[in-house]
């Protein structure tokens, strides 16, 4: 198993792979869509032992690390990548999947081309996503940075918050980060992963977004390539438009289609 050394260390190098200061919050999801153009990402609600999967061998073609490429003389050549998030889960939970689901499909080899993730597997795969997930969104030097920036000799529920809000960051996968570094004692940590999170939130000013579930309209969503995808063969007439409708529905995308000019 990968130490977390290691596992800090491939979030630090993603991050300034793609021009990102490694100590500051990132918008993850859109900041994923354009750094890797063939990724599709989908969100649907699934079990409550399941936080997502991700797909990465499409048309027979696999992906390893995000600095491999596999050379081909094929025309249609592509690396398509698909990463499922349940929208059950929420907010801040769903940003740590999409990066859980990242260390698989980028750092990790040796692993089936379907992943499904449920949250009580403890194998060596998913404890290396998970850790690897927390310094993505919060690398290492990113917190202790904080701490020292904001002067952090008591961790309140408060500024667990604050920080939360500021790094978007689940607030188990803060709880986890702050014992880590021992900022916080076991007991505290655990008396603290009873609150009303979303409450103590709102009381203290900030949203409650990150603490919830996705809303009614974007349970079933989509993003990404495949939307492109649809598009670009519309366009070059390949497809009718109520093909493009069909194929817009089923990726869960009624906002696109039945458009009046």
């Amino acid at each position: 198993m990968r130490d977390k050394i290691k596992l800090n260390s491939f979030a630090v190098e993603l991050r300034r792979d793609w021009d990102l200061n490694p100590y500051s919050p990132i918008d993850l999801f859109s900041i994923v869509l354009s750094k890797l153009p063939d990724l599709t990402i989908l969100f649907y609600p699934m079990s409550d032992s399941t936080s997502g999967m991700c797909i990465k061998n499409i048309n027979g073609i696999k992906i390893n690390e995000s600095k491999k490429k596999v050379d081909s003389s094929e025309d249609d050549y592509c690396e398509d990548m698909i990463i499922c998030i349940n929208s059950n889960m929420s907010k801040g939970r769903q940003r740590f999947t999409l990066a859980h689901e990242l260390y698989h499909l980028l750092f990790e080899e040796d692993k089936k081309d379907i992943i499904i993730c449920e949250t009580s597997n403890d194998d060596d795969s998913e404890v290396e996503a998970n850790i690897f997930a927390s310094y993505l969104i919060m690398t290492y030097e990113g917190l202790e940075r904080y701490a020292k920036t904001n002067n952090l000799t008591e961790w309140t529920l408060e500024e667990i918050i604050r920080a939360e809000q500021y790094f978007q960051i689940s607030h188990h996968a803060m709880l986890f980060r702050l014992r880590e570094h021992e900022f916080i004692s076991l007991e505290k940590c655990m008396e603290l992963r009873s609150v009303q999170i979303g409450y103590n939130a709102k009381i203290n000013g900030f949203s409650d977004d990150l603490y919830t579930p996705s809303s009614k309209s974007e349970k079933y969503f989509s993003l990404g390539k495949y939307i492109r995808l649809v598009e670009k063969v519309f366009n070059d007439n390949k497809i009718s438009s109520g093909k493009r409708d069909e194929l817009l529905l089923d990726a869960f995308r009624s906002d696109l289609t039945y458009k009046f000019f």
